[in-house]
């Protein structure tokens, strides 16, 4: 089949619509008015671009590209690009040659879903995109000459080497960008720790507002640390990976 496709099943749409409903009815209730309203129309947007269009994925062969999608999210890959591809549960997890990794989480997630009656595709959505994938690599390998001069060969491994260069910063660059996303969110979420409305006549809405502000703060504290840690560690590879390249270029050189 050249292409195939998989759509989220309705009753799952309208499951995420009843909880992006609940998380919008909160927001209103337990922040401020004006972060309350924000937060619930961002999230009434993205319920409402799920309900019309959900999660899918298609598998182009003739075309050579997969598409994921999440309501507006979209993202497209080649084929030939994919190096692996794992499947947790509900979660398909794409591994690109540039570096970096897309996933995404299916339909049929936990037992709620199974008790749905909501089917599991996503071993049979890895399982295809895999084969397909591995007959892309081996048609871009086919196509590529056999033999090559000894100046070519040269050229080739310059650009390889190149080529390598340019995928380890990209990857690198993304991988920074994911860690500074995931401070952005932490911070978020403190800042919402402190937007929650703790005056209530009701003392089990003090109670309630009270551990949703600390669940909040204590969730955006890790999520920021976790970050730095990241960002750490990366600066960390980063040098040594510099320090061995130098090392490396004056042994040859000498």
């Amino acid at each position: 089949m050249p292409i195939q496709r998989w759509s989220s099943p309705v009753l799952g749409r309208v499951k995420g619509v009843i909880g992006g409903g609940l998380c919008a009815a909160v927001a209103i209730v337990f922040f401020q008015p004006w972060f309350g309203i924000t937060v619930a129309a961002v999230v009434g947007v993205a319920c409402i671009a799920n309900l019309l269009l959900g999660a899918g994925v298609t598998l182009d062969t003739e075309a050579g590209l997969l598409g994921l999608r999440w309501g507006l999210i979209v993202r497209r890959v080649r084929l030939a690009d994919v190096t692996a591809v794992l499947v947790e549960d509900s979660k398909l997890s794409i591994g690109r040659a540039s570096g970096g990794e897309i996933s995404i989480y299916l339909w049929g997630r936990g037992s709620f879903d199974r008790w749905l009656g909501m089917p599991v595709v996503a071993g049979d959505i890895g399982h295809a995109v895999a084969r397909a994938s591995n007959a892309a690599r081996s048609a871009a390998e086919e196509e590529a000459p056999d033999a090559v001069t000894a100046s070519g060969a040269s050229a080739s491994g310059a650009a390889a080497t190149a080529g390598a260069g340019r995928r380890g910063s990209s990857a690198a660059s993304r991988s920074a960008l994911a860690t500074m996303l995931l401070g952005c969110l932490g911070l978020l979420s403190v800042g919402a720790a402190l937007l929650v409305r703790h005056s209530w006549h009701n003392p089990a809405m003090s109670v309630i507002a009270v551990i949703l502000a600390l669940l909040l703060g204590i969730g955006g504290v890790f999520y920021v640390c976790l970050s730095a840690a990241l960002f750490a560690s990366s600066a960390r590879v980063g040098r040594r990976s510099l320090a061995d390249a130098e090392y490396c270029k004056s042994r040859s050189l000498s």
